[in-house]
């Protein structure tokens, strides 16, 4: 996805306010040439990167074109056919939302394409129709049938309703015209997205000879609304052109922004005496497997078991999950990855389960867990999972999420089974957070584990804000205390602010972990360390969009880490960063990197190489190319180089994608990380191969095999997915794991069902 922002204020050729040669120089100066360069950069931002946007929004009154954004919904009697054809009589009489402006690449400009929307419901549905027109329409790009496919690399279309009309949250439906789906619901303004929920609506595509139409129906019950008689909502509409690397929406968004950013939604109006229903679904499912272990005596075991889903609708805006004897065998395997560092390697959750309604539940600036994973509060990948990442036994478990009042309310409660001599444990999650004004909210959060039949539990509790004084300033600060049985507890915390503007990215922020803070439902990267970090983008843009060259940032970033009690500096990193967007969506980015460390104990790197304690200073430089993925073939090639710790580093990644069609797709990434240290050297490669077999929206074959050179292992984790019915689903799935002496083999098949009343 193209990182949308407003063009630069003064037109014509790129230029560059300083050779890069002359900033990489800062990465040799002291620690406080670097720290002086990121505050003067937020500084400028803060005061020339706003006023540029003022005077942007004086030659383009977005306020007041948003305030004509107005669609009207239409009752209808008259069935609807989903076919993808419009050609049903009630459709003529819905009046047309349409008149769409450039995201990108010419901002507010008028959308190449004309794209004309409807909308018509009846007691239990919402039906949406469109045409969106095209000159060339031999030419559309459908990249992929899958569910939850990438929007930004394929043409699509895409609706958000803001039900609650509050300006935050928002329930997305994205298709493309082959009649894929893709749902997202949008919180925090359009800051945090989880495209991981699934609800009930349906979906038909098709392509004519002026363009493509789509015939959309989303059930009343499938959304949470207020219990009113009349409904009106936030709505936008996104169009994206793909082979034109062009994005458009109803109401004019600033390229900086989301589409998901509701506050500059337009409104749906029209609708009546609709309500959203219990919408309670039973979910039952059946799991049978077979495994096998080489070399062991016995061949092949056998087992089977049930369990079932539910959710549960409570009012209108409170959704009830409820869980027994929850399995996660369908799930895609881990991408393997090699440690070179001393700190605890991140995976990311897979499970659908804990993927959704991810919002309730996390702490701070989303854009800081993106970009940085030094504190997480609260990391779901640690309930039902071994610290190797083995699968520990889920009895069950319930979560509520959604809003009381003012309130909003996220609660998960989940329970294990003991393994591998661990005893079960209980885990708790519970969030509130209360909005005292759009721009501004308070939140309180525990997050617990207690050992079942012990006396065993870590606990953490604390308070958080967020501020959003302008659109384009994001400011943060949590704080949060531990208690762990045998152990003093101690605080953690982090505060922070980001500015995006018209042509300027800053970040500056201060993490705080004591020494003994312990948070069992978190990820924490260091302990006993506060970190100081920040960074400054200037984004160049030329006045003519159909340029090669859409778009160029130079940036500085710097951190410093220390002991917690601020007495000896432990880490200081800085960097100088370059990156470059062409036409067709192709990236290129550099970097300079320089690192001064303190190691206080010794690590090894792979099996055997020991970094001993001292005091380091080491540099590298880096350059990344990724091609167009939207073509047919596209690729990406990433190269590393320079000193590591006392020795040198080499690290090349080239990876190759090829789309045969818009059914089959195949990628192969080869990954190699070559060490030269005083004391040996160590070469570890990873080669990823995947496949991808759309047979239709409902119908998937994935392929994933890894090689880890590391650990001298294959793995294999094959997925076939039937979508027999709407959210019900027929799973067949192989895992194989090849070392040497050690082969293991697992053949599972899941079956779901679901029941809706």
């Amino acid at each position: 996805m193209p990182h949308f922002g407003v063009p630069e204020c003064a037109p014509g050729r790129i230029t560059m306010p300083a050779p890069l040669l002359r900033m990489s120089f800062l990465l040799r100066q002291h620690r406080l040439c670097v720290t002086r360069a990121w505050l003067t950069a937020l500084c400028v931002t803060c005061t020339f990167g706003l006023s540029a946007q003022d005077v942007a929004g004086q030659e383009f009154d977005q306020e007041a074109i948003r305030a004509t954004k107005r669609a009207t919904a239409v009752r209808t009697s008259q069935p609807i056919v989903l076919d993808g054809s419009l050609d049903e009589e009630a459709w003529k009489q819905a009046p047309l939302a349409e008149g769409f402006y450039q995201q990108f690449p010419d901002e507010f400009a008028a959308a190449s394409e004309r794209t004309e929307v409807r909308f018509l419901y009846d007691s239990d549905t919402l039906y949406i129709g469109a045409m969106l027109y095209d000159s060339e329409p031999g030419r559309l790009i459908i990249d992929s049938l899958r569910r939850d496919f990438s929007n930004f690399q394929t043409d699509s279309f895409l609706v958000v309703f803001d039900t609650f009309l509050d300006k935050r949250s928002g329930y997305s439906f994205v298709t493309n015209a082959a009649g894929a789906l893709r749902d997202v619901q949008a919180s925090d303004n359009g800051r945090r997205n989880d495209a991981n929920w699934d609800g009930a609506w349906s979906v038909r595509s098709k392509v004519l000879e002026n363009g493509w139409s789509t015939e959309i129906a989303v059930p009343f019950k499938t959304l949470r609304f207020p219990a009113s008689a009349e409904q009106e909502w936030g709505m936008q509409i996104q169009r994206i052109i793909r082979r034109k690397n062009e994005f458009t929406t109803w109401a004019p968004v600033p390229r900086q922004f989301s589409h998901y950013a509701v506050s500059y939604a337009g409104t749906l109006a029209g609708i009546s005496d609709v309500r959203s229903g219990s919408d309670l679904r039973v979910t039952p499912f059946a799991t049978a497997q077979v495994t096998n272990r080489q070399p062991r005596a016995g061949g092949w075991g056998r087992n089977a078991d049930g369990g079932v889903d539910v959710k549960w609708g409570l009012g209108s805006s409170l959704l009830l999950d409820a869980s027994y004897r929850t399995d996660f065998s369908q799930v895609e395997a881990d991408e393997q990855q090699i440690n070179l560092t001393r700190f605890s390697l991140f995976f990311p959750e897979k499970r659908q389960f804990f993927l959704e309604s991810p919002a309730s539940f996390q702490v701070g600036l989303a854009s800081v867990e993106t970009e940085r994973r030094d504190l997480l509060p609260f990391f779901s990948r640690r309930i039902g999972l071994s610290a190797s990442g083995q699968p520990i036994p889920v009895v069950g478990g319930l979560r509520l999420t959604g809003r009381a009042g003012s309130q909003n309310i996220g609660l998960l409660s989940m329970r294990t089974e003991s393994f591998e001599q661990e005893p079960g444990a209980q885990f708790t999650a519970a969030r509130v957070s209360r909005n005292l004004t759009p721009s501004a909210s308070v939140g309180a959060f525990y997050f617990g584990r207690e050992a079942v039949g012990t006396d065993g539990f870590n606990r953490v509790g604390g308070l958080d804000l967020r501020l959003t004084p302008r659109p384009a300033i994001e400011i943060e600060a949590f704080a949060m205390r531990s208690a762990t049985s045998g152990s003093a507890g101690d605080f953690a915390g982090r505060t922070g602010i980001r500015v995006d503007t018209n042509a300027h990215r800053a970040r500056l922020g201060l993490i705080h972990v004591g020494s003994d803070f312990r948070n069992d439902l978190g990820f924490v990267l260091r302990r006993g360390i506060a970190t100081t970090f920040g960074s400054y983008k200037r984004v160049f843009r030329p006045s003519d969009t159909r340029a090669l060259i859409r778009e160029q940032t130079v940036g500085v970033e710097a951190e410093q880490t220390v002991n917690d009690d601020y007495s000896q500096v432990l880490t200081q990193v800085g960097a100088v960063t370059y990156g470059l967007q062409l036409r067709d969506g192709a990236v290129v980015n550099a970097q300079l990197n320089g690192t001064r460390e303190q190691l206080d104990r010794p690590f090894t790197v792979g099996s055997s190489l020991s970094i001993e304690r001292g005091d380091y200073a080491f540099e590298s430089a880096s350059i990344e190319y990724r091609s167009n993925q939207s073509a047919r073939i596209s690729g990406n090639v990433n190269l590393e180089a320079g000193e590591y710790w006392n020795g040198r580093q080499r690290l090349t990644t080239a990876g190759i994608r090829v789309r045969l069609n818009e059914n089959v797709a195949a990628s192969a990434t080869l990954t190699r990380n070559a060490i030269e240290l005083p004391q040996g050297s160590f070469t570890g490669d990873l080669a990823r191969l995947r496949l991808d077999w759309s047979f239709s929206p409902r119908m998937f074959l994935n392929a994933f095999v890894q090689y880890n050179g590391e650990a001298d292992a294959w793995l294999s984790n094959i997925r076939f997915n039937l979508v027999h019915r709407p959210l019900s689903d027929i799973y067949v799935v192989w895992n194989e794991t090849r070392q040497p002496n050690d082969t293991r083999r697992a053949l599972m098949l899941k079956y779901t069902h679901l029941i809706a009343f």
